[in-house]
């Protein structure tokens, strides 16, 4: 009866010890982890805060570091007319992204990865319709591949390839994806 009682307590030893060093790893393990939390948040803040000075090289800086963009409108051009920027905000049902565009760019509509987006490379990329500024305003055209809508008010328009004027709030709709237009004037 002894042999029983004292292997029982040995077990039972046996036993807490396992315990007690599972329970450490796993406090080790959790401090590790908000320790790298804690690394990672400190950098995102120290990048989000972007210390640049005025007259800092910026060569030297992370590729990665965000920077300040300034936008203009064009009323500095030589020319005597002076060319609005194009607002585009996408819509689609997970998520709304705000783009600005200068006159010169041209936009490309299209599907790439099953999800109708602005096309930024044309890799796995099917192209619907484009984007662009010519005699004074906006116009779209579309390539003839998905069916392209533009909605002013309560008209709708086919777009062809021969292209539709843009006016500002103007909507322009592939499948369930939006497209919202506005002219941006300085």
């Amino acid at each position: 009866m002894e042999k029983v009682g004292g292997i029982t307590l040995v077990l039972v030893l046996f036993i807490i010890g396992i315990v007690r060093v599972q329970s450490r790893r796993k406090k080790r393990r959790e401090e590790k982890f908000q320790a790298i939390k804690k690394m990672r948040d400190s950098s995102l803040k120290e990048a989000l805060s972007n210390h640049l000075e005025e007259h800092a090289d910026i060569s030297s800086a992370t590729p990665y570091r965000p920077y300040k963009v300034e936008y203009s409108t064009g009323e500095k051009q030589n020319s005597k007319e002076k060319r609005p920027l194009l607002q585009v905000i996408e819509r689609n049902k997970l998520a709304e992204k705000k783009y600005i565009f200068r006159s010169n760019d041209s936009i490309i509509l299209g599907v790439q990865f099953g999800a109708v987006t602005i096309l930024h490379s044309f890799e796995n990329a099917e192209a619907c319709c484009e984007i662009f500024f010519r005699d004074g305003s906006y116009c779209i055209c579309s390539t003839g591949k998905k069916a392209v809508y533009v909605q002013r008010g309560h008209k709708t328009a086919i777009v062809d390839p021969m292209g539709v004027k843009l006016k500002t709030k103007d909507v322009v709709q592939i499948h369930d994806t939006t497209f919202q237009i506005f002219y941006v004037k300085g």
